[in-house]
Protein backbone atom coordinates (compact mmCIF):
# COMPACT_ATOMS: atom_id res chain seq x y z
CA UNK A 1 0.00 0.00 0.00
CA UNK A 2 1.19 3.00 -0.79
CA UNK A 3 1.98 6.26 1.87
CA UNK A 4 -1.05 8.69 2.20
CA UNK A 5 -0.69 12.68 2.86
CA UNK A 6 -3.11 14.72 4.95
CA UNK A 7 -3.09 18.45 4.26
CA UNK A 8 -4.77 20.32 6.52
CA UNK A 9 -5.55 24.25 5.70
CA UNK A 10 -6.97 26.02 8.94
CA UNK A 11 -8.03 29.58 10.33
CA UNK A 12 -7.67 29.28 13.88
CA UNK A 13 -10.09 30.85 15.88
CA UNK A 14 -8.44 33.33 18.58
CA UNK A 15 -11.28 32.21 20.82
CA UNK A 16 -10.67 29.02 20.93
CA UNK A 17 -6.82 28.94 22.26
CA UNK A 18 -7.80 26.79 24.93
CA UNK A 19 -9.65 23.82 22.89
CA UNK A 20 -7.47 24.06 19.82
CA UNK A 21 -4.32 23.10 22.50
CA UNK A 22 -6.57 19.91 23.21
CA UNK A 23 -7.15 18.97 20.43
CA UNK A 24 -3.71 19.69 18.66
CA UNK A 25 -2.72 17.51 22.27
CA UNK A 26 -5.16 14.39 21.80
CA UNK A 27 -4.63 14.71 17.55
CA UNK A 28 -0.71 13.86 18.58
CA UNK A 29 -1.25 11.10 20.49
CA UNK A 30 -3.42 9.26 18.07
CA UNK A 31 -1.15 10.12 15.18
CA UNK A 32 1.58 8.41 16.82
CA UNK A 33 -0.62 5.72 17.64
CA UNK A 34 -0.46 4.93 13.86
CA UNK A 35 2.76 6.15 13.31
CA UNK A 36 1.81 9.10 11.39
CA UNK A 37 4.62 11.33 10.72
CA UNK A 38 4.68 15.56 10.38
CA UNK A 39 5.89 16.52 7.06
CA UNK A 40 5.79 19.70 7.45
CA UNK A 41 3.55 23.04 8.77
CA UNK A 42 3.41 26.52 7.33
CA UNK A 43 2.54 29.55 9.01
CA UNK A 44 0.56 31.82 6.44
CA UNK A 45 1.92 34.93 6.03
CA UNK A 46 0.37 36.83 2.65
CA UNK A 47 -2.23 35.98 0.42
CA UNK A 48 -1.45 35.97 -3.03
CA UNK A 49 -4.21 34.15 -4.46
CA UNK A 50 -7.55 33.73 -3.46
CA UNK A 51 -9.93 35.80 -0.94
CA UNK A 52 -9.42 34.47 2.58
CA UNK A 53 -6.36 33.88 4.57
CA UNK A 54 -5.82 30.73 6.72
CA UNK A 55 -3.38 31.02 9.44
CA UNK A 56 -1.37 27.63 8.66
CA UNK A 57 -1.02 24.39 6.88
CA UNK A 58 -0.24 21.38 7.76
CA UNK A 59 1.06 18.03 5.51
CA UNK A 60 1.19 14.87 7.53
CA UNK A 61 2.43 11.46 6.22
CA UNK A 62 0.61 7.85 6.67
CA UNK A 63 1.40 4.60 6.54
CA UNK A 64 -1.48 4.25 4.21
CA UNK A 65 -5.12 5.32 3.93
CA UNK A 66 -6.24 2.52 6.63
CA UNK A 67 -3.99 4.21 9.02
CA UNK A 68 -5.91 7.51 8.26
CA UNK A 69 -8.90 5.88 8.25
CA UNK A 70 -7.91 4.65 11.74
CA UNK A 71 -7.51 7.63 13.42
CA UNK A 72 -10.12 10.17 11.88
CA UNK A 73 -13.43 7.24 12.14
CA UNK A 74 -11.65 6.02 16.17
CA UNK A 75 -14.06 7.29 18.95
CA UNK A 76 -11.27 8.72 20.26
CA UNK A 77 -11.15 11.48 17.35
CA UNK A 78 -15.24 11.83 17.34
CA UNK A 79 -14.68 12.94 20.53
CA UNK A 80 -12.24 15.74 19.45
CA UNK A 81 -15.20 17.05 17.14
CA UNK A 82 -16.27 19.63 19.91
CA UNK A 83 -13.10 20.94 20.46
CA UNK A 84 -11.96 21.08 16.58
CA UNK A 85 -15.33 23.37 16.10
CA UNK A 86 -14.25 25.95 18.72
CA UNK A 87 -10.55 25.94 17.87
CA UNK A 88 -10.63 26.68 14.14
CA UNK A 89 -13.06 28.90 12.24
CA UNK A 90 -12.32 27.44 9.19
CA UNK A 91 -10.91 23.85 8.76
CA UNK A 92 -10.26 22.00 5.57
CA UNK A 93 -8.15 18.48 5.09
CA UNK A 94 -7.18 17.00 2.13
CA UNK A 95 -5.59 13.67 1.26
CA UNK A 96 -3.31 12.55 -1.15
CA UNK A 97 -1.69 9.38 -2.06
Amino acid sequence: MEKTYLTIVATINPKGKEELSKYLEKTEILYKKVNAKPVHKFMITKTLIGESTPNLVSIMEFQNIHSLNDVFESDDYKELIPYREKAFTKLEAFISQ
